[in-house]
């Protein structure tokens, strides 16, 4: 802890040494930013998972852009956090600050390329909309056990993924009306980030391409958005896991206020081995959210469902037949970057064993973003 103390201090006095030459000799601007967001939690599962909780999750942001003679643009961002990654959600949940995104850009007439550890292209997909902690898609499910709720349908394959890699983002091609958009990302290893060095066969994905070609566009006093993406990737262990290759769809419209939206994904043998009969059975997931805003005010309805594979604590074994989710949430913002969030989510699920789950989650937050 007092290393990790000392090396967020040394970032910290780094940034502000940084942002005060900026505003003298240096061509660079520096940005900082962050947010800490305080949640309460009330939480049950008929599989025995029944309690009230809180937690806090917080973030620092650094920003760095610059612009060159020739017109090139150029720049960085690193973010350290602690929310939760994938390894969480299917273990011990893990309280440590991290550097959960870094990476360094170019762009110009040709595009932009960025480069380190972020999402990559899946950023210009469409998602569902939602307000409050997230809904169906958002914080609940860090109350919920990670061996009786199948949390990976929820999160998918690239939710939590910061596998270093190199993203390529074409110009946006179209009018101010209508413009189109697509990106592509190569990673070598999945899950593989900072300074680690993955070995032949220690990892369980390598070679992932990510693609996606996002619309925008406005007709009169409606907005949409469209998107398609794939990903797919080929497995490198010795425990007979699949490679894979999954796609999805995404929309939105949005009119005086309200906005509707939704999303379908196929995630094809993601997580899945060879050696288990049951791993041919689909696996997809499908989301709607519909918000309304005015003002201070946002509510906002959403619905998540599917049928996949989850390790539910024993890998590539266990298949989740059904699952539905149903979110309620609501935030008011009472000034500039302060916001007060509600959430209360209602879930079912059923295992192909027969195994069944339901409960709830109600969240109640205090979010600073800065």
């Amino acid at each position: 802890m007092r290393k990790i103390l000392l090396a967020t201090t040394a970032l910290v006095g780094f940034a502000a040494a940084g942002a005060a030459q900026a505003a003298t000799t240096s061509p660079l601007n520096v940005t900082v930013g962050g947010s800490v967001d305080f949640v309460a939690g009330a939480y049950n599962e008929a599989r025995g998972n029944t309690n009230g909780d809180f937690e806090t999750l917080y973030s620092l942001n650094f920003g760095v852009t610059g612009k060159a003679a020739n017109g090139l643009e150029y720049g960085g961002n690193l973010v350290l956090d602690n929310y939760p990654e994938a390894s969480d959600y299917f273990a011990a949940q893990n309280d440590g600050v991290r550097v959960s995104e870094a990476d360094v850009f170019v762009s110009g007439i040709f595009g932009k390329v960025q480069a380190g550890d972020f999402r990559g292209a899946t950023d210009l997909a469409v998602v569902a909309p939602t307000v409050g902690e997230g809904q169906v898609t958002g914080r609940y499910i860090n109350f919920l056990g990670t061996t009786t709720f199948a949390k990976n349908l929820v999160v998918g394959i690239d939710g939590t993924d910061h596998s270093t890699n190199v993203t390529y983002y074409t110009p946006k091609l179209g009018n101010d009306m209508h413009k189109v958009q697509a990106a592509v990302t190569y990673a070598p290893n999945v899950d593989s980030t900072g300074n680690s060095i993955v070995q032949t066969g220690t990892s369980t994905y390598k070679n992932m391409f990510k693609g996606v070609l996002a619309y925008e566009g406005a007709f009169k006093d409606v907005a949409t958005g469209f998107s398609a993406d794939v990903i797919s990737a080929s497995s490198d262990d010795a425990a007979g896991t699949r490679d894979f290759m999954a796609w999805g769809l995404g929309a939105k419209v949005a009119y005086n206020g309200f906005t509707l939206g939704g999303t379908y994904t196929d995630l094809g043998h993601y997580n899945t081995n060879a050696s288990t009969t049951q791993n041919n059975k689909d696996q997809q997931v499908y989301t709607v959210g519909l918000t309304y805003e005015i003002d201070k005010v946002a509510v906002g309805v959403s619905y998540l469902g599917g049928q996949g594979h989850d390790s539910l604590g024993v890998a590539n074994s266990t298949y989740v037949k059904r699952l539905n989710t149903y979110g309620i949430g609501g935030a008011y913002t009472w000034a500039p970057g302060l916001t007060t969030n509600v959430d209360g989510i209602l879930f079912d699920q059923k295992l192909q064993a027969g195994t069944k789950n339901s409960g709830y989650v109600l969240l109640l937050s205090q979010k600073l973003a800065f």
